[in-house]
């Protein structure tokens, strides 16, 4: 593959990886928003608080995998 396929592929990447981040980062406000205003509701069972709470804790993983993917492709940038 010549550098310039080489480069193209990873600002392909890069571009994809920006996009997915900014669905998370909303994904992870609404959820942390929606747990916080469920925990107040006496009426929520605390299984479906638990639920959210993995929910949010598997975003937190996601992101950590982003920002490692983007750490390589930095690195492979140079």
């Amino acid at each position: 593959m010549s550098d310039e396929a080489i480069k193209e592929v990873l600002a392909e990447e890069r571009k994809f990886l920006h996009d997915i981040s900014n669905h998370i980062v909303v994904a992870h406000g609404m959820a942390t928003f929606v747990l916080r205003s469920i925990k107040e509701n006496v009426n929520v069972e605390p299984k479906e608080i638990e639920r959210l709470e993995k929910s949010i804790e598997a975003i937190n993983k996601m992101t950590d995998l982003l920002k490692e993917r983007r750490t390589i492709l930095h690195n492979k940038s140079e």
